[in-house]
């Protein structure tokens, strides 16, 4: 009977110890949208702001010869609104409103990680005040911080 026991309690222990996982969460879970501005004018300051329960928030502030950089997304709604407002030195400001339509999918990697929201980019318009155009260069928003989504044009000066 002390035999069976053991070998019962061997195997509990072994099940138990087979169970455990280690974390194997990812190092990078910051989802952003990418903009890339090829063709800033040097000079200019940049500031960009979304627009979240009818109030303005700055995202990026006092930004000089930008030509990338990094903002948050929504989780729930189905377009973000982005003001792009470049100042020149002279200290006129020109803003342009920027949406990104998109949807939004919850990603898990296991019950142990925080889940993320992952895009997919459905369009991209603008105003034309400073802008020109937007291309969308990758319209898959994940985690992987080396892709550009989408590309800002200026009107040349």
């Amino acid at each position: 009977m002390r035999k069976i026991f053991i070998i019962m309690l061997v195997g509990v222990v072994g099940t138990l110890l087979g169970a455990c996982t280690s974390l194997d969460c990812s190092i990078n879970n910051v989802v952003a949208l990418n903009v890339s501005i090829p063709d800033t004018v040097k000079g200019d300051t940049l500031n960009v702001y979304t627009i979240v329960n009818g109030a303005d928030t700055a995202l990026y502030t006092n930004g000089m010869n930008v030509t990338s950089l990094s903002l948050p997304m929504s989780y729930s709604q189905d377009a973000d609104v982005f003001l792009f407002a470049f100042s020149d030195t002279t200290g006129v400001t020109t803003v342009d409103t920027v949406t990104i339509a998109k949807t939004n999918q919850p990603h898990f990697e296991s019950v142990d990680c925080t889940p993320q929201f992952w895009h997919s980019i459905q369009s991209a318009t603008t105003t034309h005040n400073m802008l020109d155009s937007i291309t969308i260069n990758d319209s898959e928003v994940n985690n992987d911080a080396s892709k550009q989504h989408i590309i800002l044009h200026l009107h040349s000066h």
